[in-house]
């Protein structure tokens, strides 16, 4: 006969929370989803590791007595630095009684969705750049402050303009420049930014369109960037530039083809699986909307992060967009196995820091990392707010 201890009770009330959290928490991201997937390093130290495979060259011209010398296979080792983040909440004895609704799975729900849009931000600003802080790339402030409410300067730089090559972690093209061959987005003044694609007014007069796409997959095919199993690269978009694909009659919306109709751009592969997010297809791109995707002001100074969901009014109106276009095996992301975590602390006898049992505490933590792999294959496109198209947001 099996013996159910209080002891196996909890581990299964533990288990059911962890799964219950990734079942809310994964469906979500953006970002992650089209990640090279990387497990979680166990006593390695807080650094994780993926290995690119370095592409031969065209092979040789051989004659019937020999086979020529052997090619070495090489690969290149990327590093990435773990993260750590969570939160937690005090649940009341008070309220956990006189509650209809389980507070404390409501309570992991609430984490859920907030760690799926931390998880967002902090994969998005680390595939973007990576500044003089770790702070000031995730938009921190002060130790244990949340991520994205600092916007102060970025890092000390004067404006995006001023921030090197080398701290971005991808290519940038400004929505003007693509039609150059030459890439130079770093070293610009503010005056400078206004050709490239927002200027320090943050308006701009270039919309997304069938040209700029071309474009910017020429720049990816030339480059020998790969194309996802579907035949598509990926994009990953604000819902306000989502707003302006629209305009566009090229813009195959997904919500208002059947699939039938859809088999006519390309058979069973545009919603193929029912893939989360995809709000669209225009050229060679599959779009995927995300409110996470890399948004600023031009407020005060040209490129202050603005995090906060503000109106336009707020900040005159003028913004940065950041869109994120890619290829297959572009960058790494860590798995979630074991690295999402809740946490339900109850009352117990030898609590004397809450002698009364008055609460119960709830929380998750999260460990991860995301790194560009391969810069060939991805491209931020910088774009400033359309002058005839501004949107809701």
């Amino acid at each position: 006969m099996v013996t159910v201890t209080s002891t196996n009770l909890s581990n299964l009330v533990a288990t059911y929370y962890d799964r219950r959290m990734l079942e809310r928490l994964v469906p979500q991201l953006m970002f992650h989803q089209f990640g090279v997937k990387k497990e979680l390093p166990k006593r390695e130290g807080d650094h994780i590791y993926w290995h690119r495979w370095n592409n031969f060259g065209k092979g040789l011209l051989l004659s019937e007595s020999g086979a020529g010398a052997g090619k070495g296979i090489s690969a290149t080792r990327v590093s990435a630095s773990l993260l750590l983040f969570g939160e937690h909440a005090v649940i009341t004895s008070y309220l956990d009684m006189v509650s209809i609704n389980s507070v404390v799975e409501g309570a992991i729900d609430l984490f859920a969705d907030s760690a799926a849009l931390t998880v967002d931000f902090v994969t998005g600003r680390l595939l973007l750049w990576r500044l003089a802080s770790l702070s000031s790339t995730l938009g921190v402030s002060a130790a244990a402050a949340h991520m994205g409410t600092d916007v102060s300067a970025l890092g000390g730089v004067a404006h995006i303009g001023s921030i090197s090559a080398t701290d971005w972690q991808a290519p940038v093209w400004g929505i003007n420049d693509l039609a150059s061959r030459a890439h130079a987005f770093s070293g610009g003044t503010v005056a400078q930014l206004s050709p490239k694609g927002a200027g320090a007014t943050g308006v701009c007069s270039v919309a997304l369109s069938p040209t700029v796409l071309r474009r910017l997959a020429l720049k990816l095919r030339i480059k020998n960037a790969q194309p996802f199993e579907d035949g598509y690269f990926k994009a990953i978009i604000h819902p306000d530039k989502v707003h302006e694909l629209r305009s566009s009659s090229a813009f195959i919306d997904l919500h208002k083809y059947t699939e039938n109709m859809v088999g006519v751009v390309k058979t069973g592969r545009l919603a193929e699986a029912g893939e989360r997010g995809l709000v669209g297809v225009m050229e060679s791109f599959k779009f995927y909307e995300s409110t996470e995707a890399p948004l600023f002001s031009t407020s005060s100074v040209a490129g202050v992060p603005i995090y906060a969901r503000t109106q336009p009014s707020a900040y005159g109106g003028g913004r940065f967009y950041f869109t994120f276009f890619f290829g297959k095996n572009a960058y790494g992301v860590t798995d979630f196995d074991g690295g999402v975590r809740t946490f339900i602390k109850t009352p117990g006898p030898g609590d004397t820091s809450n002698p009364l049992n008055l609460y119960s505490t709830v929380g998750y933590r999260c460990i991860m990392a995301a790194k560009v792999l391969n810069r060939s294959a991805c491209i931020w496109l910088m774009q400033g707010r359309n002058a005839t198209n501004i949107g809701e947001g």
